[in-house]
């Protein structure tokens, strides 16, 4: 349970301004870096969530892309403002799409789920900014900088690190004219809301400017899952083949060399995280959690030592 109460909560409904709260909310959880909450107005039910940590600001992307994105199944912008914080903690209101999160979408959901995604690549675009290597780093750099991570504790993940590095360089110049576009960053099954057939994508924070086949690497690996198929399943034929149809059908294209390539930057991103999480981070986990993460963490480095030999 979190240390957000009554007092939190009625704190951003004078904040943001909200009117007819009737005073019931229910913990919806929220994972490592947010708790989450549903509030019912009288009209209408809402989202709010609270940075777990002081030091976060995850959540002013998430508040930039809900502002510029106008779609029935992603979330609108209510209230965000830095300086305005709970407990010294950032914090977002949004609108609450209906929905339940499954541990394994149908063929129709793929399909849903992979248009929609060709809808938020083209949002917006940047360039052709896509420096690999750099990338990697900037997405790791709470676990460590460059001279850590080259010079990695783990002598299987410092070998693995400098194996990731060369093989960047080797893929630098096949992203020469690949354009950056939004992605959404984080679109694992936790963050995907069913109705029916339907999807939407919640929990906007880890979105950012890339190549828009990175997107696949966060939803699913080809060869394991990871942390029981709440960050990433193990795709089967038949829905990937769903989710690339609805991404085409979206106006999307698909080149899958670039999804193999991003699949294998993503592992290693994955691994040094749980390195760091297991070891460094300094945040409670049961022991079963832990276990978790500690056999996440090798099966990433089998898959990494195979994939980069």
């Amino acid at each position: 349970m979190s240390n957000i109460g009554d007092k939190e909560i009625e704190q951003a409904v004078i904040i943001s301004g909200l009117s007819g709260y009737t005073g019931k909310y229910k913990e919806l959880g929220g994972g490592e870096i947010n708790d989450t909450f549903k509030l019912e107005l009288e009209d209408r039910s809402v989202i709010l969530r609270i940075s777990k940590h002081k030091d976060q600001n995850s959540l002013y992307r998430e508040a930039r892309v809900l502002s510029k994105i106008n779609h029935n199944r992603i979330p609108k912008l209510i209230f965000f403002d830095t300086e305005k914080t709970i407990l010294d903690r950032q914090w977002i209101v949004e609108d609450y799409i209906a929905g339940e999160a499954v541990k394994r979408l149908n063929k129709k959901q793929f399909e849903s789920l992979g248009e929609l995604l060709a809808v938020v690549h083209e949002t917006e675009s940047r360039g052709t900014d896509n420096n690999l290597w750099e990338t990697l780093l900037s997405n790791c750099k709470t676990f460590g900088d460059e001279e850590f991570h080259l010079n990695h504790p783990s002598l299987k993940l410092k070998t693995l690190v400098h194996k990731m590095r060369a093989y960047c360089n080797d893929w630098q110049p096949k992203f020469a004219d690949v354009p950056s576009v939004l992605v959404h960053g984080d679109a694992t099954p936790s963050n995907v809301l069913v109705q029916g057939d339907d999807t939407a994508l919640i929990d906007w924070e880890l979105t950012s400017y890339r190549d828009a086949m990175s997107e696949f690497s966060t939803i699913y690996y080809e060869d394991m899952e990871f942390n029981q198929g709440k960050w990433r399943i193990q795709i089967r034929p038949e829905e990937k083949q769903a989710l690339f149809e609805g991404y085409i059908a979206g106006g999307g294209i698909i080149d899958e060399d670039r999804i193999t390539f991003w699949m294998n930057h993503d592992k290693m991103g994955a691994a040094l995280f749980l390195y760091w999480r297991i070891h460094d981070s300094g945040r409670a986990a049961d022991s079963e959690q832990m276990q978790q993460y500690q056999l996440d963490l090798d099966n990433l480095i089998l898959s990494l030592e195979k994939n980069l030999a």
